[in-house]
């Protein structure tokens, strides 16, 4: 094995595994079959991490956090479209922002990690009825129609936007609970913003996200036509931490000519990449086996992060770290003054919980308690609004989302 780079931490990507595809499934389902029984012990009721649970989410939890520990297989990215797109979504090509809306601090870390616009990057078009004409990038059918604008999790290294994603199973299921409520929302347009690769050297570092959310974002205001407050930002644990700094960027920049979106929606947000919240009784170590999550996403970070020195960004850097208990206090001051209205959500059981605690306080500080609504699931793993066995908290999260979306 490669020593890793002294400049990252990552190891310099290794030659390609050769065994056959065959063998390798056969090695899997053999791993599986022998961890089956043993987990089943451990979902008995005296072994389960938390009291409220059922044998069924015990079971999940420990046979998601043994997936997410192997290499996860590689999805559709930027570089081109999905295939097998189902009936209630479309595909769309996106145009690239122009290096004019690339100002202030996103300019300089721009120029400084060598990042520069993508030529077009894809989009999924999700809508509420296959059995409907797809509006895709159609104008708006009124004046009151609302839009989601979705960016997946996955750490920025991983996941994809494409609609058969596991991570696009928030956008079916917030759009068919919204819906419900709320006729104004009609479909969600998912972004494949550009991914951090995992080597020595990444590509794709920040600022690309940033840069590529912008794309997203102005499309639906130039291109298709909605106003932006007509349009929702929502994420997903690194996709929140997206929407954090898209809102961010487009509040401090008003001379880039893009409004604030009316709302924002985010999934337990990724807002420490450091370490500060890794303290003795700290949800880092009382959740560590009530979670999939096994690290705060050391790896990832240090990739996103490549160009910049990474202690200093991930402990006093806003843009990387918004909840870190290291930033300096006159970064904290007002640091998301002029942010619509939000809706988070955290789980009882999950190992961000306090940076995500941090974060919601720092929120409520800026712009007030009005206008900032906490749910927290009891006992819930991160980012369980994506799993259908993470319940009744998934349901109740998604109708608590659908009431806040409805007074919009």
């Amino acid at each position: 094995m490669s020593d890793p780079d002294p400049r990252t931490g990552l190891i310099p990507t290794a030659e390609p595994d050769e065994t056959p595809y065959s063998f390798q499934m056969f090695k899997t389902i053999l791993g599986l079959f022998i961890r089956l029984p043993i987990w089943l012990f451990f979902s008995l009721k005296p072994f389960r991490p938390r009291a409220s649970w059922g044998w069924k989410k015990a079971f999940n939890v420990q046979l998601v956090r043994h997936m997410l520990g192997k290499p996860l297989p590689k999805g559709p990215d930027h570089r081109a479209l999905a295939i097998d797109i189902p009936p209630n979504a479309t595909a769309v090509w996106i145009k690239g922002i122009n290096e004019s809306l690339i100002q202030g601090d996103l300019a300089k870390y721009a120029l400084q990690a060598n990042v520069t616009p993508a030529s077009r990057i894809p989009g999924y078009w999700s809508h509420t009825s296959p059995s409907k004409p797809l509006l895709s990038s159609s104008p708006p059918i009124n004046a009151d129609e609302k839009v989601i604008l979705f960016f997946h999790g996955g750490g920025y290294v991983n996941m994809s936007a494409a609609p058969n994603d596991p991570t696009q199973g928030i956008v079916r299921s917030t759009l068919a609970f919204i819906a419900a409520q709320s006729p104004n929302l009609k479909r969600v347009l998912s972004l494949e913003y550009r991914l951090t690769t995992l080597e020595a050297y990444p590509k794709n570092p920040f600022p690309a996200s940033i840069i590529d959310a912008l794309a997203g974002y102005s499309y639906l205001i130039d291109e298709v036509g909605f106003k932006p407050q007509n349009i929702v930002l929502m994420g997903d644990s690194a996709g929140a931490h997206l929407v954090v700094n898209l809102t961010r960027y487009i509040i401090q920049t008003p001379s880039i000519g893009l409004g604030v979106p009316g709302g924002l929606i985010l999934h337990s947000p990724w807002v420490d990449f450091g370490k500060s919240h890794e303290r003795p009784g700290t949800s880092h170590e009382t959740c560590k086996d009530s979670d999939y999550v096994v690290s705060q996403g050391d790896t990832a970070a240090k990739a996103v992060a490549a160009p910049f020195d990474f202690d200093t960004v991930v402990n006093s850097d806003s843009w990387f770290s918004p909840a870190s208990l290291s930033l300096p206090k006159e970064s904290i001051k007002g640091l998301f003054e002029g942010f619509p209205k939000t809706f988070i959500t955290a789980g009882g059981g999950e190992r961000l919980l306090d940076p995500i605690k941090t974060f919601e306080a720092r929120l409520v500080e800026s712009i007030g308690r009005e206008k900032v609504v906490y749910y927290q699931g009891l006992d819930a793993v991160h980012d369980f609004v994506m799993f259908p066995w993470a319940e009744p908290e998934r349901t109740e999260a998604l109708e608590a989302c659908a009431h806040w979306f409805a007074g919009l």
